[in-house]
């Protein structure tokens, strides 16, 4: 990405009233969908990279289908269906009973032993089989959309540490207009918290949180008001920024919260 480009886009970000790398990541996923619409579904390397990571995680998954274009998208996700239904048709061939020789000219406890051993060779397979079933839902390639998120957060979030500590302008803005939602308030510390702005950036998002609980404490105070944001009141969007600025914008990575070990057998992803 073309530096002087990225300055300004990061400039411009610090007007909205959100953080900026949410901001700017959104912006470029939703470039990269529309790349991806236009011009993969010929690209059949893009669409065996899709089928390897078996597909999309569930956020932008539904992401790009409300970017519409249901032909392009068909391309992907037969190809992905093919391989699903090859995986099933596998798995049911390989539960079809088969047919045993009966034991012949044995005694009944030499048979008996037979048979035990059959049925418990049985299950050891049958278990063996599903296990690979199962797995063929799963992949070690991650959603393509959340690597390029995850690229363009880091660079994102290495610019605001970068132009703070180079360039006044910038500074000056981020000290008036600056906030990082959470997840990249954690991107920031875990990747740069060597850095010397780091201080002072973490400075100036506490004098936001600070004034982020003022306005949920209005907002509070102010139960019994029943009017839109649009309606004039400064404190009603309070509770939409804060859940943006706990979370992120929708497809933020926030697996961090999850500290506990996950239930077994659950799908859903984050």
């Amino acid at each position: 990405m073309d530096k002087y480009i990225l300055y300004h886009d990061m400039l411009e970000a610090l007007t909205h009233d959100q953080c900026p790398v949410c901001h700017l990541v959104d912006q470029r996923i939703d470039r990269f969908i529309k790349v991806l619409l236009r011009e993969g579904a010929g690209d059949g390397q893009l669409v065996e990279s899709y089928v390897r990571a078996k597909g999309y995680c569930n956020a932008h998954a539904w992401r790009v289908k409300e970017a519409g274009d249901p032909a392009s998208q068909s391309a992907f996700y037969r190809a992905l269906m093919e391989r699903h239904r090859a995986s099933l048709e596998r798995y049911l061939q390989s539960r079809k009973p088969g047919v045993e020789a009966p034991a012949q000219g044995k005694e009944p406890l030499h048979r008996l032993r037979a048979l035990l051993t059959a049925k418990r060779g049985g299950r050891e397979r049958v278990a063996e089989e599903t296990a690979q079933y199962l797995g063929s839902f799963a992949s070690e390639e991650r959603c393509p959309i959340c690597v390029a998120t995850e690229t363009c957060e880091r660079r994102y979030v290495e610019a605001i540490a970068e132009y703070f500590e180079g360039d006044e302008e910038f500074r000056e803005r981020y000290r008036n207009r600056g906030v990082l939602c959470h997840p990249h308030v954690r991107r920031l510390v875990g990747e740069h918290a060597k850095r010397e702005s780091i201080p002072e950036l973490l400075e100036i998002q506490l004098s936001r949180l600070d004034l982020q609980i003022e306005h949920l404490r209005e907002l509070e105070r102010k139960a019994s008001l029943r009017s839109s944001e649009e309606a004039g009141d400064a404190y009603l969007g309070g509770w939409i920024r804060a859940v943006r600025l706990d979370v992120g914008l929708p497809g933020t990575d926030t697996r961090y919260k999850q500290s506990a070990q996950s239930i077994p057998g659950a799908t859903l992803k984050p």
